[in-house]
């Protein structure tokens, strides 16, 4: 996609379903990060807030996976999976464990 293209497609309303996987995978990170031991203190604060609400959290997540993924088609894109090697879950979790800097 252009650039042109992954601003429409930010916006547009079909894109919706896609905002709600990207949430739904949020708070399952989140739950996962809360639950590790190992986890940092900042991974912890971040996971605290994102489950007590994910919506913060999906502008940038939305944003970093569609840079991510620009070179894929809006139809691929839409028809991700919710888990599995190619699906939303793991474009959120490679996203996160980035953006925490795991």
């Amino acid at each position: 996609m252009n650039y042109l293209d992954l601003h429409d497609f930010s916006n547009a309303p079909e894109i919706e379903p896609l905002r709600k996987k990207i949430g739904r995978a949020i708070t399952i990170k989140a739950n996962a990060i809360a639950k590790n031991a190992q986890a940092t203190s900042g991974a912890k604060t971040w996971a605290i807030a994102a489950l007590a609400d994910p919506t913060a959290y999906l502008p940038t997540l939305l944003n970093y996976i569609l840079a991510e993924y620009n070179t894929v088609t809006m139809t691929a894109i839409l028809a991700a999976p919710d888990s599995g090697a190619d699906s939303v879950q793991a474009a959120v979790n490679a996203a996160v464990d980035t953006l925490l800097g795991v």
